[in-house]
């Protein structure tokens, strides 16, 4: 193919233009070319003598292979006759850049005909794509293409992922579908900052979103582990697994707000500005609430108020704005005793039904009415029917015994027990007659107590030197069999002298000595229906001989040695300051004791003395010279008690003179 670089235009024409004269001299320029297919070849022709004068033309290469190309030269006319003719090859078409190093021939324009200059151009497109293999072979134009043999191989490929490097530039790095990566610092499975690549890079995770490359524990899609403040799993929020900063009650029913404890576990913190209060309820069943029950910021039992309205919850004839009453009591919660009254006094009659021994009164009706024992007597009295009271014996046969305690219910009806397992009842009535079953094994009592059951009758307790508990219950002389009604309710290995509860078997309590001569406790455990060792918190010489349950919450014990003991919240506390006779330097024997009030105690002893006890000291309320035996009383307002030489020493308190 021959190509004349003459055109309509002179500007057009390579060098020189000689406008329709057919025999102007020309350079026959011919391009052989060979292994490839497709290209363009740049000719240029510059004139030797003047640079600037230059001119050039992109020839196509034809598309047969192999072959050449041929291309008239003329000078322009105000060019030197000789020519400096240089070709280069391009790829594909004339719009690449050229390749290589370009290649040079010096001719003189004849002025007539034609002088052949000849180039060859060889490069290699085995895949013919248009583009030359990048071999870099002798005589061959080194093209783009990376992988000739591969016609999806080639500069203008789109470079995938696909273990090639399709356009041959940066192996699949400009690839348009690389994966997405995450850089895995801490190598905990997840990264962070984003990589793109064709394969998984060292170091690197398919999973992203760690938002802490510096700890391993770290990372999505895991429970959030500590209670520090921090997001453990990535997810955006702190500590959400322990529910920190939701509102919440704490254990004071106080509100606040989840805080972390420790880096486990989460507590509930009380918010600033609120705190707890003590909650008061009522302990002692009179209507008026003073007993702790706790702190809180809501009452931990129902009914609870915050503040208190009774200063002594240890006693009902207490509280706040009370009536004061004549009883060694600060009933109204005034911080004095006994405003308005006249000097307490005990009245003291002897030879009360002769001059026997009284060993025991209980008393009911309010105070009014008690009975009493001595040997082969029960003695009743009833002060309604005068000042002092009349007293009825009841000394028949059947009424004999060697009574060592008794006990009254509200009806009137009494129960004394004593030795030789002896034990007798009867009403307060007309006829002579008492019943008085003997208890097997014939153990010697020493104490009793009863507890009330409404429609049935009073049941009774009765305790005995060898331990023995006996239970007697309604209706008391089943003459058929009496083992149905009286038997023995427990045993225990000491020597059991008083008995006494707050009105339920639950709250049963026994006292007395041991072998060793040391004082004892016993309480009645209903859930396995067995008496157990009740401990006094040490040892303690001499034997306990009284005991009065107030409630199911205090108790007093006291007997040998001064001893007076606290029973407060189901333990027995270290005893009370210890009891002296008047001598201030013998501690007393005690025989019975009597409470009303953490703050007033009452003990009688063997000398023959009432002591009270206010909570702090004890102090002489009764002088007597006759021993005491025993003492009782339904109210701080009224007490009695008994001794040797049918002694009675009688308390009734006098109305206050004052308001």
């Amino acid at each position: 193919m021959r190509l004349i670089l003459m055109a309509v235009l002179c500007a057009s024409v390579l060098a020189g233009c000689k406008k329709d004269d057919s025999k102007a001299g020309a350079l026959n320029v011919t391009l052989a070319y060979s292994g490839f297919a497709r290209g363009c070849v740049t000719v240029t022709a510059t004139d030797v003598d003047n640079a600037a004068n230059t001119n050039s033309l992109n020839v196509a290469i034809p598309g047969n292979t192999p072959g050449s190309v041929s291309v008239a030269v003329y000078r322009k006319k105000d060019w030197g006759r000789v020519l400096s003719v240089t070709t280069q090859l391009h790829e594909v078409d004339c719009s690449t850049p050229a390749l290589g190093d370009p290649q040079e021939k010096k001719a003189e324009v004849p002025v007539e005909g034609s002088l052949d200059v000849a180039f060859v151009v060889r490069a290699n497109d085995a895949d013919g794509d248009g583009y030359f293999s990048s071999d870099d072979a002798e005589g061959v134009v080194s093209g783009t293409d990376c992988m000739d043999g591969d016609i999806n191989v080639n500069p203008s490929a789109t470079e995938v992922c696909n273990g090639k490097d399709d356009n041959c530039t940066l192996g699949e790095s400009d690839a348009i579908d690389k994966l997405t990566y995450y850089t895995d610092v801490d190598g905990d499975g997840y990264g962070s900052t984003e990589v793109k690549a064709c394969t998984q890079p060292v170091g690197a995770s398919d999973k992203g979103g760690d938002c802490n490359e510096d700890d391993p524990q770290v990372r999505p899609d895991r429970a959030e582990f500590r209670c520090d403040g921090k997001d453990d799993n990535c997810n955006g929020m702190n500590d959400e697994d322990f529910g920190v900063d939701a509102g919440c009650m704490d254990e004071l029913k106080c509100a606040g707000k989840v805080a972390c404890a420790s880096l486990t576990q989460s507590t509930c913190k009380r918010l600033d500005g609120v705190n707890p209060v003590v909650w008061y309820v009522d302990g002692d069943n009179d209507g008026f609430k003073g007993q702790a029950a706790g702190l809180g910021c809501e009452s931990p039992v129902d009914g609870g108020v915050s503040q208190s309205e009774d200063c002594d919850e240890s006693s009902k004839y207490v509280r706040d704005g009370g009536p004061e009453a004549c009883d060694r009591l600060d009933n109204n919660c005034s911080g004095v005793v006994d405003e308005g009254c006249a000097p307490l006094t005990w009245t003291m009659d002897a030879g009360v039904e002769n001059t026997d021994n009284l060993t025991s009164i209980a008393l009911y009706d309010e105070g009014r009415k008690a009975w009493m024992v001595e040997q082969d007597k029960l003695v009743h009295l009833d002060s309604t029917s005068g000042p002092n009271g009349t007293p009825t014996s009841y000394g028949h046969a059947s009424c004999h015994g060697k009574w060592k305690a008794v006990w009254a219910a509200a009806d009137g009806r009494v129960f004394a027990v004593g030795d030789s397992g002896k034990m007798v009842t009867r009403l307060p009535d007309t006829d002579p007659n008492c019943f008085s079953p003997t208890a097997t094994g014939s153990p010697n009592f020493l104490g009793i107590t009863g507890i009330e059951q409404s429609g049935v009758g009073a049941t009774l307790y009765a305790v005995a030197g060898n331990g023995k508990i006996f239970k007697w219950k309604p209706p008391y002389n089943d003459v058929d069999d009496i083992s149905k009604v009286l038997f023995e309710f427990g045993s225990v290995s000491d020597n059991l002298r008083a008995i006494a509860s707050a009105g339920t078997e639950g709250s049963l309590l026994a006292v007395g000595g041991n072998s060793g001569n040391n004082a004892v406790a016993y309480r009645y455990d209903t859930a396995g229906s067995a008496w157990v060792s009740d401990s006094l918190g040490g040892t303690f010489a001499g034997f306990l001989r009284g005991i009065h349950v107030t409630d199911d919450r205090f108790a007093y014990a006291a007997g040998d040695n001064g001893m007076v003991f606290k029973r407060s919240g189901g333990v027995w506390t270290s005893s009370l300051p210890p009891v002296f006779d008047s001598n201030g330097t013998t501690k007393a024997a005690i025989r019975d004791v009597l409470a009303f009030s953490e703050k007033g105690i009452y003990v009688a002893t063997n000398e023959g003395r009432i002591l009270f006890y206010n909570g702090t000291e004890w102090s002489t309320v009764y002088t007597g010279t006759i021993p005491l035996t025993s003492l009782d009383g339904p109210f701080p307002t009224r007490i009695v008690a008994v001794g040797s030489g049918g002694t009675v020493v009688n308390f009734t308190a006098p109305a206050p003179t004052t308001p």
